[in-house]
C-alpha cells in the first residue's frame, strides 16, 4: 500500500504502463505502438486505447495497474466499500466519482481508485473524511459504477423519476390533468347534447364549423411551415455564395467545412434505452459501430430495465465493446423510456448526449455536425448577436430504412419526410419552439440537465422537453444529418404507436395550458402560434377529421334523405376545408418525398385523406385514455419482419 506521504508524484509513464503489459504478454509491440499513437492523437488514458486497440479485459489492465501503483486490487462487488463511509460521502449529483471510500480503521482511510493515486486525492480524502492518513486501493471503474448504483439506488430513482414532478410540479405530467381539465371534456360534452336536444340544427352547424375551422388551423399552419423551407434554403444558398464572393475578392479560398482533429473533440454520451428488445442487441452494435467518432470518446449506455431478463442476457452475450456500458435501470415507476433516459443521464461522462433508438442507424457523421452546429451557434452569438436564446438541442432528421415495405410504412414515410425535411426546417429560426423527435436529438448535457431532463410521466417526453426549453430560455435546431429507423409495419401496433404519440401532445398541451401566462411571456406570439398550431391543434385536427369527412355525407347524402339545409357559407366552408387542406397536405408531403425518396414512394401521398383516417382511431383512442390511462406506455415493437436490406429487398 501506498501512504499518502510518499505521493508527491504518483502520475506514472505511459511507455512504462505499456512496457509492462508487453513483458507479461498481453499486447503485441504493434498493439502497444498503435494505442500509444492513438492516445497521443486522441487523448486519454492508454490503458483505455489498449482495451479498444487489443480487446484486453478491463480488470486485467488494472491488476497491472495496481502492480505499479503498489496499491493491491479490490472487487468492489465482493467486498462493498462500507455503508457509514458511502452514507457520509453523500449524493449531490455525484455522478461517477473515480474513487471512493473503502474502509475506515481508527485514523486511517483507505480510498479504492479507478485512477492514479495522488497526493490530491489523499488530501481531498482526508478533509472528507477526517482521517489522518491515507492508503490506496485499487478498483476499476465498473466496480465504482456498480457501488454508486448500489449505495444511492433512492437518490438515483428519485433522480430518474421523480425530481422534476417535485421540484418543478407546474411543468410535470405527473398529474396529467388538473380538476378543471378532467371537468372540461364533460361540460363540452354535456353542452353538445344540450344543444341538440334544444336546437339540433344549430347544433350541427356549430359543430361542423368548429370542426372544420381546427382542421384548417392545423393544415395551414403545417402547410405554411413547408413553404417557407425552400425560401429559407435559398437564402443560405445566398448567404454562402456572397460570402465565397467577397472572401474571393480578398485572394482567399472558398470556406470550407474543416474536418475537426480528433484530439480536439469532446466526450460524446449516447443513450440508447432497450426494453424487451434482445432480438436487435447485435443489430444496435453494429450500427454505432458505423459511427465516424473516435471511439476513446464515445460513451455509449445501453439502458436496459431490471425485469428484462431476456435482453440483459442478450447484451451481456454480445460481449458489447468497452466504449459500450450496460446500465441496468431499477424497477420502478413509471417503467418509461424517459426514466431510463434520466437514470442514464446520472451516469453520462459526455460535453454532448445524444438518445438513439436500438434500430437506429444513424448517419456516421452525425455527432460531428452536431457539434460544428453548436459551435457555430458559440460564435454567431459571440461575433454577431449576443441577444439570440442559446442552442440547448438540435435535431437530426429521421427516416425509414424499410420504407418500401408495404403501403403502411410507405405511408409512415411519408409523414415523416415532411416533418422532418420540410415542416421542422421550414420553422427553424422561425422563433416557434420546436418540438423534438424521439430519438436522434443532441443536447448539451449541462443544459440538459439545467432543464429537468426528461419527464418521465409524459408519453412524449420528447415534445415536452422541447416547450420546457423554450420556455426556459433556449432553442432547438436541425441539422441536415438523417438517422434511419424501422417504420412500424403492421396497422395494430402502429394504432398503438400513434395512440401514445397523440396522447403525449395532449398531455403536453394540458400541461402548458395550466402555465398559459409564463408559456406565452417566455414564448411571447411566435410561442403561441406554434402551440396552438402544432401541440394543440394536431390531435385537435385529428380529432375533428371524422366530422370534416362526415360533412360530405351530411351535405349531400343527408339533404337526399331527411332535406337537412345548412347555410351557403357553411357548405362552401366545409368543401373547400375538405379539398384544400387534403390537396395542400398531398402537396406539400408529396413533395418532400419525391426529394428524398423519388416518385415510387412519393406517388403515395395521394392516399393521405385514408390514412389520416387511422390517425383519427389513434386520436379518439387517446383521448379515452387521456381520461382513464395517461400515462399508459405503449410501446413499439421493432424487428417485426425478416431482415431488411438497403438494395430494397427482403429475406425470410
Amino acid at each position: 500500500m501506498t501512504s499518502s506521504s510518499h505521493l508527491a508524484d504518483a502520475t506514472l509513464n505511459r511507455q512504462s504502463i505499456g512496457q509492462t503489459l508487453l513483458a507479461a504478454g498481453l499486447v503485441t509491440p504493434e498493439q502497444l505502438q498503435r494505442a500509444l499513437d492513438r492516445a497521443v492523437s486522441e487523448g486519454g488514458l492508454l490503458g483505455r486505447h489498449l482495451i479498444l486497440e487489443a480487446g484486453l479485459d478491463r480488470r486485467r489492465i488494472y491488476e497491472v495497474l495496481a502492480q505499479h501503483w503498489e496499491a493491491p486490487l479490490v472487487d468492489l462487488v465482493a467486498e462493498p466499500a462500507d455503508d457509514r463511509l458511502m452514507e457520509m460521502l453523500g449524493y449531490s449529483g455525484l455522478g461517477e466519482p473515480r474513487w471512493l471510500p473503502w474502509r475506515m480503521e481508527g485514523d486511517l482511510l483507505t480510498v479504492a481508485t479507478a485512477v492514479a493515486p495522488s497526493a490530491a486525492i489523499a488530501h481531498e480524502a482526508a478533509l472528507t473524511f477526517g482521517a489522518r492518513d491515507v492508503v490506496f486501493r485499487t478498483t476499476t471503474d465498473w466496480d465504482i459504477n456498480q457501488s454508486i448504483q448500489r449505495s444511492f439506488r433512492r437518490h438515483l430513482l428519485y433522480e430518474s423519476a421523480e425530481r422534476l414532478a417535485e421540484e418543478r410540479p407546474g411543468e410535470s405530467a405527473r398529474t396529467a390533468l388538473t380538476q378543471w381539465q378532467r371537468y372540461l371534456p364533460v361540460v363540452l360534452l354535456l353542452g353538445i347534447v344540450a344543444a341538440f336536444v334544444l336546437s339540433p340544427l344549430t347544433a350541427i352547424i356549430v359543430l361542423l364549423a368548429a370542426a372544420n375551422i381546427v382542421f384548417l388551423v392545423s393544415i395551414g399552419f403545417k402547410t405554411l411551415a413547408s413553404l417557407r423551407s425552400p425560401f429559407d434554403r435559398l437564402h443560405d444558398a445566398a448567404v454562402a455564395k456572397a460570402r465565397d464572393r467577397e472572401r474571393a475578392s480578398r485572394g482567399l479560398p472558398p470556406l470550407a467545412e474543416e474536418r475537426v482533429p480528433d484530439g480536439e473533440l469532446p466526450v460524446y454520451t449516447i443513450l440508447v434505452p432497450v426494453f424487451r428488445e434482445a432480438n436487435i442487441i447485435d443489430k444496435l452494435l453494429t450500427n454505432l459501430g458505423q459511427l465516424d467518432y473516435p471511439r476513446s470518446k464515445l460513451d455509449v449506455l445501453v439502458l436496459l430495465e431490471e425485469d428484462d431478463a431476456e435482453t440483459i442476457a442478450a447484451a451481456k452475450a454480445s460481449r458489447p465493446p468497452e466504449y459500450v456500458r450496460i446500465l441496468i435501470v431499477p424497477k420502478g415507476d413509471p417503467q418509461t423510456k424517459p426514466r431510463a433516459c434520466n437514470y442514464g443521464l446520472t451516469f453520462a461522462r459526455g460535453e454532448y448526449v445524444v438518445i438513439y433508438d436500438a434500430e437506429d442507424r444513424p448517419d456516421p457523421g452525425q455527432l460531428r455536425a452536431s457539434i460544428a452546429a453548436f459551435k457555430q451557434d458559440e460564435f454567431e452569438r459571440e461575433h454577431l448577436n449576443p441577444q439570440r436564446k442559446p442552442l440547448i438541442c438540435v435535431q437530426a432528421a429521421l427516416n425509414y430504412f424499410n420504407a418500401d415495405q408495404n403501403v403502411l410504412t410507405r405511408m409512415f414515410t411519408i409523414e415523416y419526410t415532411h416533418w422532418f425535411d420540410s415542416m421542422l426546417p421550414g420553422l427553424d429560426n422561425s422563433g416557434i419552439p420546436l418540438p423534438l423527435g424521439g430519438t436522434s436529438n443532441h443536447f448539451v448535457t449541462a443544459l440538459l440537465k439545467e432543464v429537468g431532463a426528461w419527464d418521465p410521466w409524459n408519453v412524449t417526453e420528447d415534445a415536452d422537453l422541447g416547450l420546457r426549453a423554450a420556455v426556459d430560455g433556449y432553442r432547438v435546431g436541425v441539422i441536415n444529418s438523417t438517422t434511419w429507423e424501422e417504420a412500424c409495419s403492421q396497422v395494430p401496433a402502429w394504432i398503438k404507436q400513434r395512440t401514445r404519440w397523440i396522447k403525449g401532445y395532449m398531455v403536453t398541451s394540458a400541461v402548458n395550458t395550466r402555465n398559459t401566462l409564463r408559456y406565452i411571456k417566455s414564448t411571447e406570439v411566435a410561442g403561441a402560434v406554434g402551440f396552438l398550431g402544432l401541440i394543440l391543434g394536431t390531435p385537435l385536427a385529428f380529432l375533428a377529421y371524422p366530422l370534416v369527412v362526415g360533412f360530405t355525407v351530411v351535405t349531400y347524402i343527408g339533404y337526399d334523405i331527411v332535406g337537412l339545409v345548412l347555410p351557403e357559407w357553411l357548405l362552401v366552408g366545409g368543401v373547400v376545408s375538405m379539398l384544400f387542406g387534403n390537396a395542400m397536405m398531398i402537396v406539400v408531403s408529396g413533395v418532400a418525398t419525391l426529394r428524398r425518396h423519388g416518385w415510387r414512394i412519393a406517388i403515395f401521398a395521394l392516399l393521405n385523406p385514408f390514412y389520416w383516417v387511422l390517425h383519427s382511431v389513434a386520436a379518439w383512442r387517446a383521448a379515452w385514455q387521456m381520461l382513464t390511462s395517461p400515462h399508459k406506455w405503449e410501446k413499439t415493437p421493432h424487428g417485426l419482419e425478416a431482415e431488411y436490406h438497403d438494395d430494397g429487398h427482403w429475406t425470410a
